[in-house]
């Protein structure tokens, strides 16, 4: 029996074929004819006239002369030392095996260079070694399928009659080798090596040049998947990327490293996941690491060079792991085996598909939806010089190249999540599904390669850009917030790569920002909207764009900073957007206001609150005079009332709160501006001590954010926060203690270890641990944070910083080191008192544990007379029924109980972490845009 296999090739040209050999890697040129191949014409009796119009004269039974005949012998040497990572598709295909096959047509389809022709001849190979006789067909070409098929007839019976009728147009080749395969009496395998193009074969040879027989398998590889273009028997598998696992293994086999370091085997899995896992790229990385001279003799290097040079070390490689004195380019070799499928399909009369890569390979290597590819944005960068564009002919472009395997086709839903509760991101669920086309990286590269030195490099920037530009007629629905999520790495893609001729294109990659930054902030990916705005920052001097486009990219970016906590780094910003205020947009505008706005919000959220309220409070005023900015008024009263909350002054807070919340249920607020002021007004009311309110209020902010944010947004998070820290205050400890771990694990992922949510969540759990006595765990958490409070630009932050403080000192307290506790106490009473005020909350807190640790080393009469002192000032700041008010009568009256001598103990007051976590801005330099 034998199986016919179709070669998709390494080919780098349409006479080359390039196939792996245990050391090197060959060309084969397909120099030589068959006679009989191509066009020829019968002039008389033993006649037959080709096209160089030669005249060959057969008398009697002389045989046909061939000036070269086509080997359809298997090249067993060319065949790889072992296959890697294929173990499982190669049981799949019988392991050499060929009961399994029998009788069927076998297609294995993949992309070029991804190793079908390995794994033909190991396939090959084993069925050789069982007896099975193997037939190899070169099939780029279809006179070389041709030749090759005739001589397969003659090699199963004398044919030699008919031979010359196949010569003289008469036979059909494929007619006459297939009667004799399926006549055979021995099993054979026959392979088409490289069928790309079978509608070819099939025009010239006829629909009958690939059967099935019960007398043998076939084996065709291809880079052609499309199931119109084969029997409708065959069977396609599809060869994949290797994982990079095995690519690591195959680095490491073919650099000759059979026992590396942990170092080592982690550079080759890192190495094979640049390259993709496409086998050719990968034998020629391994192979120019283990060449003796070579610059890049490990991994790492070569990874290394990679990102710097990536055609010169492409160069490099394919220098190095090819023979010498081969009379073709080598440095082809990978830049070139994609552009043959692309040069294929354009010779098929499909003439997009070369400008859909090149747009494809301005974009991320990530999956792009169908619908991105606006026909309107490509007719007016393309215009009609390879023909119209339109649905239909970019349909097709996209079938052509997923049929080659230069894409792939995957439906992705990103914006649904499966998660417990119903109520959490309900929106999502009614987002449908995107289809997309993905291209492989290394593909995608490539083709980027290309872009660089092609004529169409202006217009394929132009299209990449500008189809992403619309989508901001699109924002808002639905429908859309799947696309959102999806272009996300594409934006940052452009970003970075955008050459710098393209001012003009700059500007609208920097609109589309402010649109995504919306949609980030909503979706909660923090990091991401960071890293996207400093990557456009970094590139405004490359492109000189107006002092308008400067303000926005440093509003945005300032905007970001301050959500991942880099207030200096805010702060700079910001002070730089407003000086180009009057030069970019007139000073009274939307968005002079909203930079005013984020201004106080960063220098608030310093620590300078005195300057902070000032600037609140102008700004309030002069809105007052602007109604028509009645949403920036309500935003300026919140954020006032968050500076005075945090000074202490609770009651005036509660009233700029209660306006805000005033002025935001007269107009049409989206949901997540919503749920920021209301979530203010219960924080004051929690430290107002009406907690059972706040913990009320604060449930419906959770439940309204639920509606819209998922479940890992920081908003969420910090509502949480709050509730936990109202229980732990009531009394429920363990409860508090396992919703902030829960929320610092997600935190810390989210936002970094040194965010200061992330901080204050950490701060909440060492406190929880000291009180419920696990002082040695609580105080390495409380030093880690107060480290980081002093390194991450946080120092300003009076309360919270010395509030860990208080809370390490609290641990000497329990210790029984009171005279220690004691002297640093009023250490920090001392600054707070100066940097906060004698009656802020926190200092009162401070002053209530220092009167305690009186009593504790001795002087109750002092500790009565401080206690005193306190509960005046929390009357006076916080009212008679305070929960600290009550909690300060029940301590003077234990105090009057004591006698002279004084008491041990370790009852000291809760120090509650003072909370700003809220602040946040309801609306970012995106304020003009939807928010819901």
């Amino acid at each position: 029996m034998a199986i016919a296999v179709i070669q998709s090739s390494y080919a780098t040209g349409s006479e080359h074929a390039l196939l792996p050999r245990d050391s090197d890697i060959l060309f084969i040129r397909q120099k030589a004819k068959a006679s009989g191949s191509g066009h020829v014409y019968q002039a008389g009796r033993d006649q037959v006239v080709n096209e160089s119009n030669v005249v060959n004269v057969y008398m009697g039974t002389q045989p046909l002369q061939d000036s070269a005949p086509v080997p359809v012998k298997l090249p067993r040497n060319l065949r790889p030392r072992r296959l890697h990572g294929r173990e499982a598709k190669f049981q799949k295909l019988g392991a050499g095996d060929l009961q399994p096959l029998l009788g069927d047509i076998t297609i294995l389809q993949g992309m070029g260079g991804i190793g079908k022709t390995a794994m033909a001849l190991t396939i090959a190979e084993t069925m050789h070694r069982n007896g099975v006789r193997v037939f190899w067909v070169q099939a780029s070409q279809v006179d070389s399928v041709r030749a090759a098929l005739r001589q397969i007839a003659l090699q199963l019976s004398d044919h030699e009659a008919q031979a010359r009728e196949v010569a003289a147009g008469n036979l059909n080749a494929a007619d006459l080798a297939w009667e004799s395969l399926h006549t055979s009496t021995k099993p054979w395998l026959l392979i088409f090596d490289s069928a790309d193009n079978p509608a070819e074969i099939e025009r010239e040879l006829g629909p009958g040049w690939l059967e099935s027989s019960a007398a043998g398998a076939v084996l065709v590889t291809t880079r052609q998947g499309s199931d119109d273009l084969w029997p409708a028997d065959a069977k396609i598998e599809k060869l994949d990327a290797l994982d990079p696992t095995a690519g690591a293994e195959m680095l490491l086999d073919l650099a000759g490293k059979p026992d590396p370091l942990p170092s080592e085997r982690d550079a080759a899995r890192a190495l094979s996941m640049r390259l993709g896992g496409i086998p050719l790229a990968l034998r020629l990385a391994g192979l120019c690491v283990s060449q003796r001279f070579s610059p890049l003799r490990d991994f790492a290097a070569f990874h290394e060079a990679l990102d710097r040079d990536f055609e010169g070390v492409v160069d490099r490689a394919a220098d190095a792991s090819l023979r010498p004195r081969t009379d073709d380019d080598a440095r082809n070799l990978v830049m070139q085996t994609w552009e043959v499928s692309l040069d294929s399909l354009e010779q098929q009369g499909i003439p997009h598909v070369r400008s859909v890569m090149r747009i494809l390979s301005c974009w991320a290597a990530r999956p792009v939806p169908v619908e991105l590819l606006s026909t309107k944005v490509l007719l007016r960068t393309h215009g009609q010089d390879d023909g119209p564009w339109n649905d239909l002919v970019v349909e097709r472009a996209l079938r052509a190249l997923n049929a080659v395997g230069l894409i792939d086709v995957v439906d992705e839903n990103p914006v649904a999540r499966a998660v417990e509760d119903d109520a959490f991101y309900h929106w999502a669920r009614n987002v449908r599904a995107h289809q997309c086309v993905a291209v492989h990286p290394l593909v995608a590269e490539v083709n980027a390669a290309h872009l660089e030195r092609s004529a169409d490099r202006a217009r394929s920037w132009a299209a990449a850009v500008r189809c992403i530009g619309a989508l901001r007629g699109m924002w808002g629905t639905e429908a859309t917030a799947g696309h959102w999520q999806l272009v996300v790495p594409h934006v940052a893609s452009i970003a970075t790569r955008l050459p710098e001729a393209y001012g003009d294109l700059f500007e609208v990659i920097v609109e589309t920002q402010m649109y995504l930054s919306t949609y980030l902030r909503l979706s909660g990916q923090y990091e991401t909207g960071f890293r996207s705005a400093m990557v456009l920052h970094e590139r405004l001097d490359r492109f000189h764009p107006s002092d308008k486009t400067r303000f926005m990219v440093k509003l945005d970016y300032a905007e970001w900073a301050w959500h991942m906590s880099r207030l200096e780094e805010a702060d700079a910003l910001i002070t730089e957007a407003r000086h180009l205020t009057d030069s970019a947009i007139e000073p009274g505008s939307f968005l002079a206001l909203v930079a005013r706005e984020l201004a106080i919000a960063i220098h608030a959220e310093r620590g300078f609150l005195e300057s902070g309220e000032q600037m609140a409070r102008q700004l309030c005023k002069d809105l007052e005079s602007q109604p028509k900015f009645p949403q920036l008024s309500m935003q300026a009263s919140h954020h006032l009332a968050t500076i005075l909350r945090e000074c202490g002054r609770l009651n005036e807070a509660e009233g700029h709160s209660r306006r805000a919340v005033q002025l935001m249920d007269q107009l049409d607020i989206p949901p997540f501006t919503s749920a920021v002021v209301r979530h203010e007004l219960g924080v004051i009311l929690w430290h107002r001590g009406h907690l059972d309110q706040a913990r009320q209020l604060l449930h419906e902010v959770l439940q309204l954010q639920k509606q819209f944010l998922p479940p890992w947004h920081p908003s969420i998070l910090v509502t949480r926060y709050d509730i936990a820290s109202i229980h732990g205050i009531q009394g429920n400890q363990i409860r508090a203690l396992i919703d902030f771990m829960d929320i610092h694990l997600i935190e810390r992922d989210l936002l970094g270890q040194d965010h200061r949510n992330t901080l204050q969540t950490r701060h909440q759990i060492g406190q929880i641990l000291v009180e419920l006595k696990e002082l040695d765990q609580a105080e390495c958490m409380l030093r880690e944070v107060e480290k980081a409070y002093r390194t991450e630009g946080l120092q300003n932050r009076s309360a919270d910083l010395l509030s860990a403080e208080h809370e390490i000192v609290h641990i000497k307290a329990q210790r029984g080191r009171y005279a220690e506790a004691h002297r640093e106490w009023r250490q920090i009473l001392e600054k707070e008192q100066e940097n906060l005020s004698p009656d802020h909350p926190s200092t009162l807190r401070t002053h209530y544990n220092w009167a305690i640790c009186w009593a504790s080393i001795g002087f109750p009469g002092v500790a009565r007379t401080e206690m005193k002192k306190v509960l005046a000032a929390r009357r006076r700041v916080l009212g008679e029924d305070h929960y600290e008010t009550r909690q300060t009568v029940r301590m003077l009256a234990d105090l009057a109980r004591l006698p002279p001598e004084g008491w041990r103990f370790g009852g000291y007051g809760r120090r509650n972490v003072p909370t700003n976590r809220e602040a946040r801005r309801s609306n970012g330099p995106n304020s003009n845009l939807p928010q819901d």
